[in-house]
């Protein structure tokens, strides 16, 4: 199930490629040229996230996770991981390697739901880097007041979820 999604978007992007190429007019050329600017610019970055990522998995204590973060902590495990979402302060490849190293950890799956639905919602560097400088400390207040509750809410429905439905560990397909 794992390359599914490379599979889809490997197929997205050969119809774009033929949908170009039928076009006309270089337009599959300068396609091809703003992807390969795109990917100059971005794998370096996915190369030292990954790392990150990584180092991030190993300095992590597993019992301190599955203690905070497992299915006995119960409802403190959502609050923790949804402060946790909140103060990250990196993008999708290291939120998602922290996600699934938590999961290793045994953390429950309400709290992994939690964890990102704040990251999603409250990253502090997307906060500081553009929200603040571009729309106003105003507009962050109404919004933050407006979702504060979301994380903690999937969370808990993803509890209520988890006592009528089994469901698979996250990264088994």
């Amino acid at each position: 199930m794992t390359g599914v999604g490379f599979i889809v978007l490997v197929g997205i992007a050969a119809v774009l490629a033929a949908m170009a190429l039928a076009r006309g007019g270089g337009t599959f050329g300068r396609g091809m040229k703003r992807a390969f600017e795109q990917a100059a610019q971005l794998v370096p970055r996915m190369v030292c996230a990954l790392i990150a990522a990584g180092f991030v998995a190993k300095l992590m204590p597993s019992t301190m996770i599955a203690r905070y973060l497992g299915d006995d902590a119960g409802f403190s495990a959502i609050v923790i991981a949804a402060g946790a979402g909140l103060l990250l302060p990196a993008g999708p490849v290291i939120a998602f390697a922290v996600a699934a190293v938590f999961a290793r950890a045994d953390a429950s799956i309400a709290a992994l739901v939690a964890f990102i639905t704040s990251w999603s919602l409250f990253a502090a560097h997307r906060i500081f880097m553009y929200e603040i400088p571009m729309l106003g400390v105003s507009f962050l207040r109404l919004r933050a007041a407006s979702v504060a509750i979301v994380p903690i809410l999937a969370g808990v429905l993803a509890m209520l979820a988890g006592l009528f439905v089994t469901l698979a560990q996250p990264g088994q397909g």
